[in-house]
């Protein structure tokens, strides 16, 4: 079958039982779980993708996956921006970007699978929304895994909340949420869902600048995923550098970012020339060197740093999931 055959090919119930047992070598747990897989995958590529990022698989695979690195990858070229008006621009873009997805395509930028475009999300809103128990399953047990737990009434600041995927269940777990985003159009639909939702903990604020995240009264909890991975590497240090000094004794960050691409590298004036009037989804790193050097500034202690195991990954490439503690 050729590429463009198999990208346009729509999947069926058929292709779903094949898929579970090609990848996971069973057959459906059940008829709904068949129809969960065809409202959610627009293409055979977008089903293999799921089978291929499933936990089940990752298992089954387990004694067989090759390294994301091998170490002896050389040091990225990423430029630092001390100056306040050039990290700006860089937010603004940013910003002019997203809030442009906020208006066209709101929930595909959230999760870029084709079930979720404008055209399909009413078909399959429940499941993009119920895509969130996985987020929120692998944060409480890599609490759980380094002996902690959320304490009573946490106060957490989410910083990307989106149209409310990951906002509504952190509400569930915690005393109150402050959720960031810097598109006007997905914090609207994130009020709408939550208020449809009758949930009342959560305040929404624009992210405008970089500072508004010092502003939040001192927090119990960070969290972040999908989010950090669309900003310049600037911008990602600037807002770990506000939101880690925010937090309260005990308190914890739980976030996600790429920390190496094999031949990425970073100047100010290279990206602005050429992202120009651009306005699509762009992704970047930050080395773990710089996230580590502003935890240490901020007096953190590092508990866990999680291979964010993904099929887009290539070798060269790495994501990771970061568990940081301040001390009592």
């Amino acid at each position: 079958m050729s590429k463009s055959a198999d990208t346009r090919d729509t999947v069926d119930a058929e292709a779903v039982r094949w898929a579970y047992r090609l990848f996971l070598g069973r057959e459906p747990e059940s008829e709904d779980a068949v129809r969960h897989q065809v409202a959610g995958s627009a293409t055979i590529d977008e089903l293999r993708r799921g089978f291929l990022g499933s936990e089940e698989f990752q298992r089954k695979i387990s004694g067989y996956a090759r390294p994301s690195m091998i170490g002896t990858e050389a040091a990225l070229e990423i430029e630092p921006v001390e100056d306040s008006a050039r990290l700006q621009r860089l937010l603004d873009h940013i910003a002019q970007s997203w809030s442009h997805m906020g208006e066209t395509d709101p929930h595909w930028s959230v999760l870029t699978n084709d079930g979720f475009h404008a055209d399909r999300i009413d078909a399959n809103r429940d499941l993009f929304y119920a895509t969130a128990n996985e987020d929120i399953r692998r944060f409480l047990a890599t609490l759980a895994r380094n002996g902690l737990a959320l304490p009573k009434g946490a106060r957490c600041l989410e910083l990307g909340c989106g149209v409310g995927r990951i906002t509504h269940r952190l509400s569930e777990h915690c005393g109150d949420v402050v959720g960031f985003d810097v598109s006007p159009a997905h914090l609207r639909i994130a009020r709408e869902y939550l208020d449809a939702q009758h949930v009342e903990n959560v305040e929404l604020r624009q992210l405008r600048r970089i500072a508004d995240l010092g502003d939040v009264e001192p927090i119990d909890v960070f969290f972040t995923a999908i989010v950090l991975q669309h900003n310049p590497p600037p911008v990602i240090a600037g807002i770990l550098d506000q939101v880690f000094a925010r937090l309260k004794p005990g308190g914890i960050a739980y976030f996600q970012v790429p920390t190496y691409e094999e031949n990425y590298r970073f100047s100010v004036d290279a990206y602005l020339k050429a992202r120009g009037s651009e306005l699509d989804m762009e992704m970047h790193v930050l080395p773990q060197k710089d996230v580590l050097r502003i935890a240490a500034r901020h007096g953190l202690q590092t508990l866990e740093i999680l291979e964010h195991a993904i099929p887009e990954l290539k070798v060269g490439h790495l994501s990771n999931y970061f568990l940081l503690r301040r001390p009592d």
